[in-house]
């Protein structure tokens, strides 16, 4: 247990600012009420002309300046820590490692009404007799109400909350008659909370028969009380059975469960199929909340109440009184990297928790990201395999559409839509995949060549049918569609490529008797749209979806027999070294939405690369080999996982001031020769949102280098002081490189 600090003692505080230092403040003099202080409680803080609260780090030395010069905190808001020492030393390793300012990122870690000093214990009002009332009874001859109440209060000197004074009748006019002849008081009591009892935990397994390799998975889960396990298993190869039975475990034991999904969208089917399973206390943690909503989720794990926690990337700084696993759905997935402010990986973090829990830690996916897989593979992590679909469903088989030299219709080659006619024509539904949102990704003047531009970014306006409106993807402008080309005056405009609208328009006029939805970022933007799209489809009528890779994560999509994948060739072909991972990754869990259930499935894929090498080793040959070689030649290349990546990046309003001030960085960087510090060049897109962005890359073989180096980096640009309009940040193991 952390030995509390002398309440008159020097405090380190982490305080929501961008610096990267904490801040020493006086602790409270001994004759204040307050708790003594702990590491993990909040204090209000003077900083500045501001008052902020911060979170208390640990006792401080003796600053070498006087005591008066030494500012003393304000209140202490917690008697009892918000954060144990587990998930203090979480916050304090991801500040170091991901060289973000410490007060953010416990600013980060808490809901916004922790950041605004609400409580974290719940309290009641409880009426509380005063030493008057207690000594001897007085005369409170005629007053037979305030005899009786003073009466119960000496029966009870713990204090009457609420309920009891309504049980009992008592006035607001007696209760205050009392108060006022000051033999009583109204004071807070903490709420206890009850943890939830394994004794009364119901599971609903009874139907569900593993087969021989989830049985082996879930017998060696339960052998190990810790590490980290890669549960690599085909789509519909039944992982979240195997979750379950884990879970099962853990809950059994009187322990909690964090789970943790990459986006919100999956977590409506998520909760549904735990609830489904246990009769347990489930919270959701996500940012579609409101703050009461988040603030609740927290407090019922932090207080044990909670049993089952499933949340998004931020959840992973939910504190667990009784932790007992974790698991990662969907490990692969490039959400669980915060891309803004605060950069770091759930993932990542949460391998990290489960060594300071010692807790277990599962991360699933049917494929795996190449970290984890090389991990396993090293040995690092323990590898379970699922090869088989659960339920005796056979994998979908995988046909390559050649379209060279084809005539298209909005997209579609005369073999597609005789497919999807097909399989609508047994009674099923079909799942058509292109990964771009709106009507058409530009608007072209058929005469002079215009296109329709953001005038912030370096990027197209993309045309939206349905809000008759350019918007860019990028930025958020939005312009109202010409009606004239703006350089020649042109009325011939031409929507140019294909979008998820135009996609659905063309499947509208191809198939006007079914039923078509459209799922992406347009028509989920609703709290409860998404939800309400899966309970559409949740009968067995025949059925078109539309969408983008939201319908790749994990979704159950039972009478779906046909994914049809309109355009997949980009992937193989970026500047992005990471770019055919992710392509291998999104072709097979898009395709994995087909045939689930008894019913054989089909994944339709249009290229232009019909033998393309890596496509059909992934079609043929499966995600291992695909994943074997692709590491081969990352390995041959020094490539991530076999080196480590650190991205810093730079903006401006001047289209040289952002470079210039790397350049300077790199210039100052070259005596380092462990690590390459390359660059600076412009981003992909150089100009978004107004503003010109440049990078350095810096790699290494070794991350203590890396992390030197990157050390003196912020040094130089600490000391140089660069201008206000220049903004920078460090993105460490960065998933996107542009």
């Amino acid at each position: 247990m952390t030995t509390p600090a002398p309440l008159n003692a020097y405090l380190n505080i982490a305080v929501p600012v961008p610096l990267d230092h904490s801040f020493t403040y006086r602790g409270l003099a001994g004759d204040h009420d307050t708790a003594a202080a702990i590491p993990g409680c909040r204090f209000l803080v003077p900083f500045g002309r501001q008052k902020l609260i911060g979170v208390m780090l640990d006792e401080a030395p003796a600053p070498d300046l006087p005591a008066a010069k030494i500012r003393a905190v304000l209140r202490q808001i917690d008697s009892t820590p918000i954060f144990p020492a587990t998930l203090m030393a979480l916050c304090r390793w991801a500040a170091d490692y991901y060289h973000h300012p410490v007060g953010e990122v416990f600013g980060s870690a808490m809901p916004r009404l922790l950041r605004a000093g609400e409580p974290l214990d719940l309290a009641e009002r409880i009426l509380q007799p005063l030493p008057a009332a207690l000594a001897e009874l007085p005369s409170l001859a005629g007053a037979r109400r305030q005899a009786a109440l003073l009466a119960l209060l000496r029966a009870q000197p713990e204090g009457l909350d609420k309920l009891t004074l309504k049980q009992a009748t008592f006035s607001t006019a007696t209760i205050n008659a009392v108060i006022h002849r000051g033999l009583a008081v109204w004071s807070q009591r903490p709420v206890q909370a009850t943890a939830f009892n394994p004794q009364t935990l119901q599971v609903n397994d009874a139907q569900v028969q593993l087969n021989a390799e989830q049985q082996a998975a879930v017998t060696a889960l339960s052998q190990h009380t810790s590490g980290t396990w890669l549960l690599y298993g085909i789509t519909g190869s039944g992982k979240t059975e195997v979750y379950f039975r884990a879970i099962k475990q853990a809950l059994a034991a009187g322990r909690q469960v964090l789970v943790l999904v990459p986006e919100i969208g999956l977590t409506p089917q998520t909760v549904k199929r735990f609830r489904a399973r246990f009769a347990a206390p489930i919270f959701v943690l996500h940012s579609g909340l409101s703050d009461r909503e988040r603030l609740d989720g927290f407090r019922a794990a932090s207080n044990g109440s909670a049993a089952i926690i499933i949340g998004t990337r931020s959840a992973i700084f939910t504190p667990l009184r009784n932790p007992g696993l974790i698991v990662i759905d969907e490990e692969h997935d490039a959400s669980f990297k915060q891309q803004e402010g605060f950069r770091y990986s759930a993932r990542d973090l949460a391998v990290l928790r489960g060594n300071l829990e010692s807790i277990p830690v599962i991360l699933g996916s049917a494929t795996p990201s190449l970290e984890s897989y090389q991990n396993a593979l090293n040995g690092k992590y323990r590898l379970l395999s699922l090869h088989k679909r659960a339920g005796g469903a056979q994998p979908a088989s995988y046909q390559v559409i050649d379209i060279r030299n084809q005539v298209l219709q909005e997209g579609f080659s005369a073999r597609l839509v005789s497919l999807i006619a097909e399989h609508l024509g047994n009674n099923n539904q079909v799942l058509v995949f292109l990964n771009r949102r709106g009507f058409a990704p530009a608007l072209l003047c058929h005469e002079c060549g215009w296109l329709a531009e953001c005038n912030k970014c370096d990027a197209r306006l993309t045309y939206h049918q349905t809000l008759r409106a350019l918007l860019c993807h990028h930025c958020g402008t939005q312009q109202p569609i010409v009606s004239n080309c703006p350089n020649c005056q042109s009325t011939q405009l031409v929507p140019l490529g294909a979008g998820t609208q135009r996609i659905e328009s063309a499947l509208q006029a191809l198939f006007p008797d079914q039923p078509i939805v459209r799922i992406d970022r347009d028509t989920t933007r609703n709290k409860g749209a998404f939800k309400n799209i899966i309970d559409q489809l949740g009968d067995d009528q025949p059925a078109i979806l539309v969408g983008t890779q939201l319908l790749a994560k994990g979704h159950h999509f039972p009478n779906v027999t046909l994914v049809a994948i309109v355009d997949m060739d980009a992937g193989f072909y970026s500047a992005d070294f990471k770019a055919t991972e992710r392509m291998g990754q999104l072709l097979l869990q898009v395709g994995g939405r087909a045939g689930r259930e008894q019913k054989p499935g089909t994944v339709a894929v249009q290229t232009h690369f019909p033998a393309q090498p890596m496509l059909r080793t992934l079609i043929d040959d499966g995600y291992p080999v695909f994943a074997d070689q692709l590491l081969a030649e990352r390995q041959l290349n020094d490539l991530p996982p076999f080196s480590h990546h650190t991205l810093l990046r730079a903006e401006s309003d001047d289209r040289t001031a952002a470079m210039d001030f790397l350049t300077g960085l790199q210039r100052q960087l070259a005596d380092f020769r462990a690590v390459a510090v390359l660059g600076p060049v412009p981003a992909n897109m150089e100009r978004r949102a107004g503003r010109f962005r440049a990078q350095l890359l810096f790699s290494s073989d070794s991350r203590r280098e890396l992390h030197y180096c990157l050390d003196r980096c912020l040094q130089l640009i600490d000391s140089a002081n660069p201008a206000r309009a220049i903004r920078w940040s460090v993105d460490v193991d960065p998933v996107d490189l542009f």
